[in-house]
């Protein structure tokens, strides 16, 4: 039986297929050609064009995933110098702050700092008729303290009451998160957010004094709490109507502005 198979296998490899061509047309060779081939050979020539076209698939699935990869190669080398962009102008603006920090140096030194008023004036901002309030009223709970752990820097002052230029406190640039710190003893009567001033804190001090403190990135305290002088009561920030980091720090008495600079010990 064995024997018997494998003669028809051999009897299959031994059939052969003819391929006759038959040229056609005006030309000079007319020749009919034949060609021969066993079904083995025709079996190796359908294996071979099938390798051959499975490559050219990978080959081109390969081509197609290179020139995906080189397009985005592209894209991030456009974004990479794009950032590079970005980090020079900002370490540019960082070489102009430094350099502005310095200069704001040199002229403080050469004006001496700013100086101090005199305390007894401090009480004296206020029209006539509130005298009798200013004298009554305690010395040691007025907002005399510097409202920062830091120094910062006074990049605004108090200006003006009315118009476009006002300005009814002190800005005081510091860094992000510096302890803000009560300017005197009193209750706080407002602890919140605010369109402008952002995160804020307001203290009620006694004899009509209060003090705000805005541009917050955090607050401390809550609504009727009582604070101590240089208590801290939130972190320096950026909230509100604000460009950068920096206190805004204000004095009232009887709801009108109080010029900071009279009443606070300003730091050397």
């Amino acid at each position: 039986m064995a024997q018997s198979r494998g003669s028809r296998l051999r009897a299959a490899d031994d059939r052969r297929t003819t391929i006759i061509v038959v040229p056609h047309g005006g030309g000079t060779d007319l020749t009919t050609r034949t060609y021969e081939l066993s079904h083995r050979r025709l079996r190796l020539l359908k294996a071979a064009g099938v390798g051959l076209g499975v490559a050219l698939l990978v080959m081109m699935g390969s081509w197609f995933y290179l020139a995906a990869q080189a397009t985005r190669a592209q894209m991030l080398q456009r974004e990479v110098r794009r950032l590079e962009g970005e980090v020079a102008e900002v370490d540019q603006l960082r070489r102009r702050l430094v350099e502005l920090e310095a200069r704001y140096a040199q002229i403080t030194k050469l004006l001496g700092g700013v100086r101090r008023r005199e305390p007894a004036k401090a009480a004296e901002p206020a029209a006539a008729g509130d005298s009798a309030s200013a004298d009554s009223t305690d010395q040691a709970l007025l907002p005399r303290a510097w409202p920062l752990a830091a120094r910062g820097f006074v990049t605004r002052g108090q200006r003006g009451r009315g118009g476009r230029g006002r300005h009814p406190g002190m800005d005081i640039a510091v860094a992000l998160g510096t302890p803000i710190v009560a300017a005197g003893d009193g209750t706080v009567t407002e602890a919140g957010r605010d369109s402008v001033y952002g995160l804020f804190v307001r203290i009620a001090h006694g004899g009509g004094y209060e003090s705000l403190y805005g541009h917050a990135s955090r607050v401390l305290v809550k609504a009727r709490q009582q604070v101590r002088s240089r208590q801290t009561i939130a972190l320096s920030g950026s909230t509100g109507v604000s460009t950068a980091p920096h206190l805004h720090f204000e004095i009232r008495r009887n709801g009108t502005p109080v010029d900071p600079v009279t009443l606070v010990h300003l730091p050397e």
